[in-house]
């Protein structure tokens, strides 16, 4: 800590003469001898950082995180590792990893278990894994939902730059990744570009400031995001790391993610250049440090909103997404990443239709809501060219009244499939607006977003407490991308299907148009039939008893052919609230103008 490590493969001491060091070296033998314990402490420390000139791993001794050198030594390839960590929680997290892991070829990964609970389905799954626990926290605290900002998700991140130090300290270069990231391609052709790098490191930054796939601009240009760094073991990231465990653990309100942004800046490390490759010295100068590409290594707004990745130059593809930016917790994730196709933690009951098949409707929004108004206020608008929205703002009212048009034609087709006991398959959202989580004109602050744009669902509905209402652990409908999922047991090419027509009002028209008629939760090519609008609950199910035998239903309108629960039909009301997880609480909100938030009405005219 005070200097006094060796290097033994190189060959010299640090900062000590020879006569010197073997005069204190001496002393340390006195206290080995009398006090054993002492000893171990300090094998753990100093005996890992030997450096072996073969070639093969550099760990020796134990880690006190608990990985086993055995099990390090094992994976490691070319002294490198990628590491995550979960709880019995983020089980279907952990697989998702995991599978993209596998899918990728990258063997070289652990995933530590915070409780016995997942460290036994790891095991059974053949994962490298160890068990880590949690430093400061009970076992059923360990075993539940951080949730963002909370005392237990503070903790957890003492976990990570701990575990962060260790890695760094016994010599092992390693790319930490939070568990909610998906690598969609393998990232070490990428990082091996910058053999200088000490760290690169993710960024919340909502556009990409470099050209193709450069570094970021400046370490200090926006927040670093830590859910994705990439730590080569060299004296300043052992020294950094250090540090930073010591900051946040003097400060039991510290945000891991605040303490690396500030410890990177220090010693006037922002005022610094760049150089060739798009590196600046970090942390008063003793870190060479890059800002991995937001367009590659994206963030929640970047990928899930503004599909960044789209535009990318031919060729180009993004390596990885974390789910930040979003507003459903961990369901809300999970969603998101269905939604993109970019899941793969489901068991195969998830892709069940419950004996009876799916149903699904093409969108409308209505035929008076100019877009254009939200076009003005998007992308390439510049920032701060429009005022912050007020309740009363004409173009929030139309984004209000264009989402609540589209949430009672979801309530409505949630009725349809419980009805006929199919699976609803959700369509995509157009919204007008962005959502953040403080007063904006439109679109968040920084970001390339074009307005109007299909939103991720948990923009308009509140996945997270949907979810927990829900007595099967499920949302009570599959996401709008379900049909195109390549884990369903069979093409749904190969499904019956049938579109049902109703009469549409002219006052309504197709929320997305013609431009995408491929859309996975559409169905063509297949036989049609004609539905009466304005049906009550039991006339519905008539109709759709007609229909049981078909696999696949697309309805291509959904307005006014559902009138609602007849007086007769009250306990059908309540039987579907409860099957369906639907309440007040259903419909979520959009934020916010400069006097808060604005509730969505998911319900309109039912009455629970």
């Amino acid at each position: 800590k005070d200097g006094y490590g060796m290097r033994v493969a190189s060959g010299h001491f640090n900062r000590m003469s020879t006569t010197r060091c073997l005069q204190r070296w001496v002393g340390l033998m006195w206290v080995f001898l009398l006090y054993p314990s002492v000893c171990s402490a300090v094998r753990d420390i100093y005996l890992p950082t030997l450096v072996s000139q073969s070639g093969q791993s550099r760990v020796e001794g134990a880690m006190p995180s608990g990985i086993s050198k055995d099990l390090v030594r094992r994976v490691a390839i070319n002294n490198t590792l990628v590491v995550t960590w979960a709880n019995a929680h983020y089980a279907d997290f952990a697989a998702n990893f995991v599978n993209h892991m596998r899918r990728l070829k990258i063997t070289n990964f652990l995933v530590g278990a915070m409780d016995k609970e997942l460290l036994d389905i790891l095991q059974k799954d053949k994962v490298n894994t160890w068990y880590m626990g949690s430093k400061g926290m009970d076992q059923n605290s360990v075993k539940a939902d951080f949730g963002w900002g909370s005392p237990k998700f503070h903790k957890m991140g003492r976990d990570k730059i701990r575990l962060i130090r260790d890695f760094a300290k016994i010599g092992l270069d390693v790319l930490i990744s939070d568990i909610d990231v998906v690598w969609l391609e393998d990232p070490f052709p990428y990082l091996a570009r910058f053999p200088a790098a000490d760290m690169l490191v993710s960024t919340d930054q909502l556009r990409n400031q470099s050209q193709g796939d450069e570094l970021e601009f400046h370490i200090c240009q926006t927040a670093s995001n830590i859910g994705m760094m990439w730590i080569r073991s060299t004296p300043g990231t052992i020294e950094m790391t250090q540090r930073w465990l010591e900051v946040i653990e003097g400060d039991p309100n510290k945000w891991d993610q605040v303490a690396f942004n500030d410890l990177k800046a220090e010693g006037k490390s922002c005022a610094g250049a760049r150089d060739k490759d798009g590196l600046m010295q970090a942390y008063n100068g003793k870190v060479l440090m890059g800002i991995l590409p937001v367009a590659l290594f994206s963030n929640g707004h970047t990928f899930y909103v503004q599909h960044l990745q789209d535009r990318l130059d031919p060729g180009l593809k993004p390596y990885a997404v974390h789910a930040t930016f979003q507003y459903g917790g961990t369901p809300g994730k999970r969603h998101r990443m269905r939604e993109a196709g970019v899941w793969l933690g489901d068991r195969t009951s998830y892709f069940d239709d419950g004996g009876h098949g799916f149903v699904s409707y093409e969108p409308r929004i209505p035929s008076d809501v100019d877009l254009e108004q939200f076009r003005e206020l998007g992308w390439p608008s510049p920032d701060g060219h429009h005022p912050v929205l007020e309740t009363r703002s004409p173009v929030l009212q139309a984004h209000t009244r264009m989402v609540n048009f589209q949430l009672q034609q979801f309530r409505d087709a949630l009725v349809v499939a419980w009805l006929a006991g199919r699976r609803l398959v959700a369509p995509p959202i157009l919204c007008g607006l962005d959502r953040v989580w403080f007063p904006h004109s439109g679109r968040f602050p920084g970001s390339i977003l074009r307005l109007p744009f299909e939103c991720p669902l948990d923009h308009v509905v509140r996945i997270e407490h949907v979810f927990r209402r829900s007595k099967h652990g499920e949302l009570p409908f599959k996401e709008h991308s379900f049909l195109a999922n390549p884990q369903l047991p069979a093409p749904p090419t190969s499904y019956n299907q049938v579109i049902v027509h109703s009469k549409a009002p002219e006052s309504s028209r197709e929320a997305f148009g013609n431009e995408n008629k491929q859309h996975a939760y559409r169905a063509v090519n297949a036989p049609e039939r004609m539905f009466p609008s304005k049906l009550n609950a039991t006339e519905l199910k008539e109709m759709l008893k007609e229909l049981r035998d078909v696999r696949f239903l697309h309805f291509t309108n959904m307005v006014d052919l559902f009138r609602g629960f007849e007086t007769s039909e009250r306990h059908l009301l309540g039987k579907f609230a409860t099957d369906n997880n639907v309440d007040q609480g259903f419909g979520d909100e959009w934020c916010c103008t400069k006097g808060g938030p604005v509730k969505y009405n998911f319900l309109g005219d039912f009455r629970l």
